[in-house]
């Protein structure tokens, strides 16, 4: 498998997909490349077709009439495609020095995925897997990026993080019942489980970004309630965006939990006390309640205090959503 890998990196090191350098898909020179596509598809099918009792598909780019810049090889969950979906992706960088790895969203309908955004102005990557058009641009497309390089990869690493790329999709699509915290839980534990080294600050920074993304909840949720709440914290009334947070009363089932009667915005620290039962919502005064062990803290003085509500009656948190915090997730 990870001599499969190689050998199409060491393609693109020949045959850049770089402006200029197209080859026709019926070029003999693209027989061997073709070869190592498909057989990494194989292995990726006998380890991935039934993994966590779900039927995945997977497929290699092909290209037509051209062979594609961005030669990538995608891991669809059930009902998902490459044009329009979330899946795990391998996408292989231009110039061949390795592949970009994670669980990517469709460039041309985006699905909502908390993405990292990778490339910027004047800023030159490691791997870089955008093509000449704009549907081609792979860099921001994923929410889990992790660079692997040429000669440098192992099997049991590439597996590794293309298994927690996929458990995310599941998340996204609704068929996992894992939480945000669950994601947290794996970047964290991807740091404590490396050798600290000071040098490391732009992977730190990624896998801190995505901590914060996976903690913020799903982008167009956090959005609408953001909208819907005026940018400000319902418990403490906080306005600094950067720490406010999309918290589900009811966890996350799919796209249907997203609603804004299931939504509260909360600054960051509440939203991990509401997670943990330290602190509900009453379901019939909607004010706040915190748990007795904070008594002695400076969240004690939230207690009872009045939930902000919003401006319209039907956007108001569902009573029945919170009388199930109340009675199943708050510490009593």
């Amino acid at each position: 498998m990870i001599q499969n890998f190689n050998n199409i990196c060491l393609f693109r090191q020949v045959n850049p997909g770089t402006p200029g350098n197209g080859v026709n898909v019926n070029n003999p020179i693209l027989n061997a490349v073709k070869i190592d596509l498909r057989l990494l598809r194989e292995h990726l099918e006998t380890r991935f077709n039934n993994y966590r009792g779900f039927d995945f598909q997977i497929e290699a780019s092909q290209g037509q009439g051209i062979f594609p810049s961005v030669l990538h090889i995608c891991i669809l969950p059930p009902n998902q495609t490459v044009s329009s979906g979330i899946y795990g992706a391998i996408c292989f960088d231009l110039l061949g020095r390795g592949a970009l790895v994670g669980c990517a969203e469709s460039v041309t309908h985006p699905k909502g995925l908390n993405t990292i955004t990778r490339k910027r102005r004047n800023v030159n990557l490691a791997i870089d897997v955008d093509g000449g058009r704009p549907t081609t641009k792979y860099n921001n497309a994923f929410e889990n990026p992790k660079e692997f390089f040429v000669n440098q990869t192992s099997e049991l690493d590439l597996l590794s993080h293309l298994s927690g790329s996929l458990d995310i999709a599941l998340y996204h699509l609704g068929l996992s019942d894992s939480p945000n915290l669950t994601i947290e839980a794996r970047a964290t534990a991807e740091i404590n489980n490396t050798e600290f080294d000071p040098t490391d600050l732009t992977d730190g920074r990624e896998k801190i970004s995505r901590q914060i993304a996976a903690r913020r909840g799903q982008k167009k949720f956090r959005k609408k309630l953001l909208d819907t709440y005026n940018y400000q914290c319902q418990i403490t009334e906080s306005k600094v965006e950067e720490i406010l947070e999309a918290a589900h009363i009811l966890p996350y089932r799919g796209d249907q939990t997203n609603h804004i009667q299931n939504g509260l915005l909360l600054r960051s620290d509440i939203h991990l006390l509401f997670d943990l039962g330290l602190l509900t919502v009453d379901a019939n005064s909607y004010k706040v309640k915190i748990h007795p062990s904070l008594n002695e803290s400076h969240y004690f003085e939230f207690n009872n205090k009045d939930l902000i509500l919003p401006a319209r009656v039907n956007d108001y948190p569902n009573r029945e959503a919170l009388r199930h915090h109340n009675e199943n997730e708050y510490r009593e």
